[in-house]
Formats: structure tokens, C-alpha cells, sequence
């Protein structure tokens, strides 16, 4: 069946055999239809798959690829311990990559941006949209970085924060703004006094 043919081609692709080689393999006519029936199997397998779905096809590859190294590893070869440690760690991590996803800073900064309603607007599209790419960027390396990757995103924070202040979204730039309130209020107070006086001298003389 064609949909067989072009599945087989896929798996010999994914072994790393050229176009051309599938080409003679599969008997296709030319390189192009073989390329064609890689991307159709491409094409199904992805209409087929969400996020979930992805993971745990992951999950599987990494769980042969452990399999493949752990006895080799067992008789003490060192690349192949330090193989099944590396794919231990990938696979942890993509265990715990949906609760991170659910508690992450992106989903965090979007309440924020939430909260702080009318007082943004469109002329700070971009400046919300850079806050939003430093978050994702951040939740990425927790969810699926090393330690050391982890450790190079979270450098990312006190531009998150640059961003945060200049929204009036911290504790510090809110009293800021609380105290131009405020100072704003007692000038014109001021200046409404001070009219009030000017009146009242005015009258005393002409009234």
C-alpha cells in the first residue's frame, strides 16, 4: 500500500539514509517522490499529535535509548554510563515539563498584565511583548534545560524586571508613581490656595 511505502521511507530516513538511497530502497520514480512521501507521513503524524502526545513519544525513543546503552553501562563503560545518566535527566525533566508549563512566569506575568487593566495601552504593545518572550524563554530552560541552562536563562530576570517597572508593575515603581500622585495633588492644592489668597487681598483693597 502507498501509505506502508511512505512510512518505510520515513523510518529509513530517520535511520539516516539519503533520498537517494530510499529512492532505490523503495523503488520510488525519482528523489522528489520520495521526498514527497517523507513530508505526506510528516504532514499525518503532526495533524495526529498535540503537545502531550509529543512527549510521550519522546518518553518512548529515550526509554529504547536507554535500553540500547544500560548493559554496556553495567560493565563499566564510562561513555555509557554517562550516556544513561544524560538520558535519565532528559527524561525527568520531561516528566515534570506539564506542571512547570502550569505554574510557569509566563502565566504569572499574564496576570499581571491582567491586573494592571487601563493603564496600559497600545503604545506599550511592544514593551508587553518583550516582558511576555523573556518569560517563555525562561519556563523553556526550566522545563527542558540542564542546570547549567537553567542557570543562564534565570540571567534573563532583571531584564524581566526592567521591563516590570517600566509597566509600573512593582512594589517600587508603584510607590513611585503614588508619590507623582501625590505631589501632583499638593501642587495644585497649593496653587489653589494660593489663588484663594490673591482673591481675598484683592477684595480686602477694591471690595
Amino acid at each position: 500500500m502507498p501509505a506502508d511505502k511512505d512510512r518505510k521511507a520515513l523510518k529509513l530516513f530517520s535511520a539516516s539514509m539519503s533520498i537517494a538511497e530510499i529512492r532505490d530502497e523503495l523503488g520510488f520514480r525519482d528523489v522528489k517522490s520520495a521526498e514527497n512521501a517523507i513530508r505526506r507521513v510528516l504532514k499525518e503524524n503532526q495533524r495526529c499529535k498535540d503537545v502531550d502526545t509529543e512527549r510521550q513519544v519522546e518518553l518512548d525513543r529515550l526509554d529504547n535509548l536507554y535500553r540500547a546503552a544500560y548493559p554496556r553501562a553495567l560493565k563499566g563503560d564510562a561513555r555509557m554510563i554517562d550516556k544513561c545518566l544524560s538520558i535519565g535527566e532528559q527524561r525527568m525533566r520531561l516528566l515534570d515539563a506539564p506542571e512547570k508549563r502550569e505554574n510557569g512566569l509566563l502565566q504569572a506575568y499574564e496576570k499581571t498584565i491582567d491586573g494592571l487593566g487601563e493603564s496600559i495601552g497600545d503604545a506599550d504593545t511592544a514593551l508587553v511583548q518583550s516582558g511576555r518572550m523573556i518569560c517563555a524563554q525562561i519556563d523553556y530552560a526550566v522545563a527542558h534545560g540542564t542546570g547549567v541552562e537553567v542557570t543562564k536563562a534565570l540571567y534573563l530576570v532583571p531584564h524581566l524586571m526592567n521591563v516590570l517597572t517600566q509597566l509600573g508593575a512593582t512594589p517600587s515603581s508603584r510607590n513611585a508613581l503614588a508619590g507623582e500622585a501625590r505631589q501632583a495633588t499638593s501642587n495644585t492644592s497649593a496653587s489653589s490656595s494660593s489663588k484663594i489668597v490673591q482673591m481675598d487681598e484683592f477684595m480686602k483693597r477694591f471690595g
